[in-house]
């Protein structure tokens, strides 16, 4: 039923009249203005203005020929309008509301686009040692060509020094050409690849093709089920959500339902408790298990890979080792909160390998996992079963697997020189005792082959006293007979320092170990690690580094079984962007170029820590940032000069993978002065005056004494001004820049000009 406090007098039936009212529901306002059509002694408005306004419609509402729907014909829903307010009032029963939406941190897309300049980037690690007068030299290097469309990366070891081992002193690892798309999520790769599947799949190297989803692309996507609450309430309301006891949410709900989606929660089980509190003090608390897991996928969430190409062989010992053609293909997809199924399909000449499995949660226990394989070719068939089970608790962690296969299962690593283990298992325990420490025990199974296996039983224990930290650890291996014992402390000296000893014994004798170490983390910073161990052998290492603004630098001695070698190393980068070189640390993934438009020696900061100072020509290459997400650069803004602008002082970007940006921030100088005017009688024009720069049209007030700030200015100027009274004058200055300084100017004349 819909009732209305009065029609409009004297107002036809058939006329319409748009009104533009404030909507209050039940009892509250919305702090809305809704658009409604009143016709006669009824109220229509739009199916779409109506959702806007937090009200649901029935996909079954009459519509009227020109798109309005009735107020009247919404059921469990009445309204009145107060014509002297413009207020419609409106009661709707509960589930007739649109649920008031919370949200946790941000939930957002990465709104910024993707960046990528065109460059390229050469990364090197070089080291040289020198033992009784054998010199050894040697680098690692990896060259990486990047654009828009994509990367070309090679990666190479270099070899100097005796040839007494059968390896070349050029060695090439792989060469691959990426390009990647964060709008679907997938990479597309040629060249040297890496064939994964699901986690009872062995990988394998191949050179060919490969395109594959990638959730990496996209940071801020969760890709497990994450847990959500909902509720409602009859009053306004606090709504405080905490998670294993930290508070994630506290904010207000309006009268009406309301749902938080996408609690962001850890990994393992946990607890989400939502308290509901009105403004009596009256409280509803809900307390909520869960258990996350990486191995989930969402419901609906997929993901998948294909490729094809030859099997890479002798990867590390040959640069062009391949054999046989061989394919692949896996794909996951989440059916519900609780199961992930997964399958993979592999095969070459004499060979097909096809399997499936599941991954299940298992109430808020944990999560387990089955899968089955099987495999014919070259005469044979074969089977491989795969089980598993994990959970993770902040009391108590267990986990267990076990992989068997038949004499007869084959994949493409078996073909090429890597046999299927005909049996694996592994179990591990944990246990957290609070303030007391932790406990852990593994236990690892494998037979390589029927006739040969090895076992091995670990257990450690660690505990937290004050700042140090104390552990102790054991282990048995049947095959090789050892067994060890050792105990140790590490107390940190600083932020960057700390110092560890331990004592151990094992099937080779006792040994003792003590440490000093500091880290060079941030450019200047110095490092050092000394380290000696007594037993046989006996042992003594020492090194000092120091991070420069071009490269990492060590240098250091060891000495064992009574020799000494010295040894020596950089580490670091060349990159060539929009025109210009640059040394810098070794970049691993993403880096930008801010770039100062030519005022140098300005401090550029990444995500709040200072990286360094812009050069002369007002660039600084900034290497450690994250590909995908979302970075925050920024300059010092007491470092721009006085006589210069900046439209802004920090900057987001989301740079492509493993590729360089160039992040403008256009410093620009002002060439402005301060510019004392006065009259003819010598007293200074009158504030509130306004004084325009000829030569741009530039506008400005005119202060106390006269004053007036102008930019733009050019050796010659000419400013005309009017005074608040109408009378106008003019006045012509000279102007030179004074770097980093803002120059006065005057007292100059202001000559009256006749009306």
């Amino acid at each position: 039923m819909i009732v209305f406090a009065a029609g409009v007098p004297g107002l036809a039936a058939a006329t319409d009249v748009k009104l533009f009212l404030d909507v209050v529901v039940n009892g509250y306002p919305s702090h809305k203005i809704g658009v409604f059509v009143q016709r006669g002694q009824e109220l229509f408005a739009r199916p779409d203005e109506l959702r806007s306004l937090g009200f649901p419609l029935p996909a079954s509402l009459p519509l009227g020929p020109d798109g309005l729907v009735a107020l009247s014909a919404l059921p469990d829903f009445s309204a009145r309008l107060d014509q002297p307010t413009q207020t419609l009032l409106i009661t709707a029963e509960t589930h007739r509301l649109r649920p008031e939406l919370l949200r946790i941190g941000s939930t957002a897309e990465q709104g910024i686009p993707v960046q990528s300049g065109a460059g390229v980037t050469f990364d090197y690690d070089i080291s040289a040692t020198s033992t009784s007068g054998q010199n050894v030299g040697g680098g690692q290097f990896d060259l990486r060509a990047f654009s828009p469309y994509g990367v070309v990366s090679s990666g190479w070891l270099a070899f100097y020094g005796p040839r007494s081992y059968s390896i070349p002193s050029t060695l090439r690892l792989d060469t691959t050409y990426t390009y990647s798309d964060p709008d679907t999520l997938r990479r597309w790769r040629l060249g040297d690849i890496i064939a994964n599947g699901p986690g009872w799949v062995r990988p394998v190297r191949l050179g060919g093709f490969q395109l594959t989803s990638d959730f990496s692309m996209r940071p801020d996507l969760v890709t497990f089920p994450l847990p959500a609450l909902s509720g409602s309430v009859t009053v306004p309301s606090t709504v405080d959500v905490m998670l294993n006891g930290t508070r994630l949410l506290s904010q207000q709900v309006q009268p009406g339902p309301f749902q938080i989606p996408q609690i962001p929660v850890v990994t393992g089980a946990g607890e989400v408790t939502m308290t509901v509190t009105n403004a009596l003090g009256q409280q509803v608390v809900t307390t909520l298990p869960f258990y996350g897991s990486q191995g989930l996928l969402a419901p609906g969430l997929q993901s998948y890979s294909a490729q094809a190409g030859w099997v890479r062989r002798n990867w590390g010992l040959l640069s062009t080792d391949y054999g046989a053609f061989a394919a692949s293909g896996s794909w996951r997809r989440g059916l519900s909160d609780s199961v992930t199924v997964e399958t993979h399909a592999e095969g070459a000449a004499g060979l097909l390998m096809v399997g499936g499995g599941a991954v299940v949660k298992v109430g808020n226990l944990g999560v387990a996992n089955c899968s089955l394989a099987g495999s014919t070719g070259s005469g044979q068939r074969g089977g491989q079963l795969s089980i598993g089970m994990q959970r993770l608790g902040r009391r108590f962690s267990l986990g267990a697997a076990a992989t068997v296969a038949s004499r007869g299962f084959r994949d493409i690593a078996s073909m090429h020189g890597d046999p299927v283990p005909r049996r694996q298992i592994s179990a591990n325990a944990g246990l957290s005792l609070d303030e007391y420490g932790s406990l852990g025990i593994a236990y690892t199974e494998s037979y390589p082959s029927p006739a040969t296996r090895i076992r091995t039983l670990s257990a450690s224990y660690s505990v937290r006293l004050h700042d140090m930290a104390l552990y102790a650890t054991g282990f048995h291996a049947d095959a090789s007979g050892g067994n060890g014992v050792m105990i140790g402390v590490t107390i940190p000296l600083g932020a960057r320092s700390s110092a560890s000893t331990s004592v151990g014994s094992s099937s080779g004798g006792g040994r003792t170990q003590l440490q000093a170490m500091q880290s060079a983390v941030s450019v200047g910073d110095w490092g050092y690690q000394v380290y000696g161990v007594t037993g046989t052998p006996s042992h003594q290492f020492g090194q000092v580094q120091y991070k420069s603004p071009w490269a990492l630098l060590t240098a250091g001695a060891d000495h064992l079984a009574g020799q000494t070698t010295l040894r020596a190393e950089a580490q670091g980068a060349l990159s060539l962007i929009d025109g210009d070189l640059f040394a810098s640390n070794t970049i691993n993934d993403s880096f930008a170029v801010v770039d100062t438009n030519g005022i140098g020696h300005i401090r550029v900061f990444n995500e709040n820590r200072e990286v360094g100072r812009t050069d002369p020509d007002g660039k600084l290459l900034v290497p450690d940032l994250r590909s995908f997400d979302i970075n925050n650069l920024a300059i010092e803004p007491k470092d721009v000069p006085l006589d210069a602008t900046v439209p802004f002082f920090a900057r987001e970007v989301r740079p492509q993978d493993r590729s360089g940006v160039v992040v403008e921030f256009p410093v620009k100088r002002s060439h402005g002065a301060l510019l004392r005017l006065i009259d003819a009688s010598g007293r200074p024009i009158r504030v509130g005056s306004v004084a325009t720069l000829d030569a741009t049209g530039a506008a400005v007030p005119v202060g106390y004494g006269g004053e007036a700030y102008l930019q733009g200015l050019k050796p010659r100027n000419r400013v005309s001004v009017v005074e608040p009274d109408g009378r106008r004058c003019a006045a012509a200055f000279a102007y030179r820049p004074q770097p980093g300084e803002i120059p006065a100017i005057g007292p100059v004349v202001c000559q009256e000009e006749e009306q």
